[in-house]
């Protein structure tokens, strides 16, 4: 059970509300005399400062940390707050890149290329504990490993081990098609300036990044086209914990909290017009200039997207961030 890894979301809980921290400061009498005066110490320093003041778990014992998410919560359900569905920072998804001396890659010594193979081997690891955990509590969507008879026993193994396999008979086929469609919905949002439909498919920061777009883009005219897939959506790294550490659990689905990391390699254009219907974006070449529509240039792009899904609430995956490759890596998937 990873207990520190609320301790972001509960300490920002408990700040968005001074009568919340009041109340929970009162309920804390329970707290050993270590973890009492750490809040104290908490509470002066936050009358001198307004810096970060998360409060870290990870100084105080396993008991004492329970006790705190346990009044956290307490105090959250008292206050009309739940702690389960604060921000969190994302997991520590990665891209993997390839470290052949013949690849792109490039590395100012051996022990940097060594270091980079190391993590990928990290990640190759983490991506199989975390489909471990998917199937142990029957998370992945479309796919219930209890009714494919008992064969499916003998291929658990190749499927917890491949999550970035495109083949249609994958276990995470389901899921690619899912994470595509919302990537498609948010694209299409975007274009229509429709902050609803991305509040609903986004969340912070990610979310604010569009919210700044759309604030830029008043007053023109945006027709996004999706024309093909190069490469099938992949799952390059996936990462899953317990979220939801209630001493309950959650009424909807399970306890898990995942990210996942999505490369997508598609040829899309984009139309841009002022108030005039003037055409700003560059044509297709041979298009016709005249008419209303002017077809845009096709552009091949490589994307990598987090997305984010708490199994305890009946929400959509939603695209949390976008990650960039680091200049002078070749990834690796």
């Amino acid at each position: 059970m990873n207990l520190a890894f609320v301790s972001g979301r509960t300490s920002r809980c408990l700040r968005h509300s001074k009568s919340l921290y009041i109340t929970y400061s009162a309920a804390s009498h329970n707290v050993s005399s270590r973890a009492r005066s750490a809040h104290t110490i908490t509470a002066r320093r936050r009358k001198k400062t307004n810096d970060n003041d998360n409060i870290d778990l990870q100084n105080y014992s396993e008991e004492e940390q329970l006790k705190f998410i346990h009044h956290a919560q307490v105090v959250g359900q008292k206050q009309g707050v739940d702690i389960w569905a604060q921000p969190v920072d994302t997991l520590d998804v990665a891209i993997p890149y390839s470290t052949a001396p013949w690849s792109k890659s490039k590395y100012t010594s051996i022990k940097e290329r060594i270091s980079q193979w190391l993590s990928n081997q990290n990640n190759r690891g983490k991506n199989i504990f975390s489909m471990m955990r998917l199937v142990s509590y029957d998370s992945l969507p479309g796919i219930d490993h209890q009714t494919k008879g008992f064969m499916s026993v003998f291929r658990m193994p190749l499927h917890l081990c491949t999550p970035s396999s495109t083949k249609p008979t994958s276990w995470v086929a389901p899921l690619r098609k899912i994470l595509l469609e919302s990537y498609i919905s948010v694209q299409q949002a975007l274009a229509k300036h429709d902050k609803d439909e991305l509040s609903r498919l986004t969340q912070s920061p990610y979310y604010q990044e569009m919210e700044k777009l759309i604030k830029k883009a008043k007053g023109y005219t945006y027709i996004w086209t999706l024309h093909r897939e190069i490469a099938p959506a992949k799952i390059i790294s996936i990462r899953s914990t317990e979220g939801h550490l209630g001493s309950t659990p959650p009424p909807y689905g399970n306890r898990l909290l995942v990210n996942a990391l999505v490369k997508f390699e598609t040829e899309q254009s984009l139309e841009i017009y002022d108030a005039q219907g003037n055409a700003l974006h560059t044509p297709e070449p041979g298009a016709s200039k005249k008419g209303r529509r002017i077809p845009a240039k096709r552009v091949q792009l490589t994307e990598y997207y987090v997305f984010e899904k708490r199994m305890y609430y009946n929400t959509p995956w939603q695209i949390k961030e976008r990650l960039y490759p680091k200049p002078g890596k070749q990834p690796l998937l």
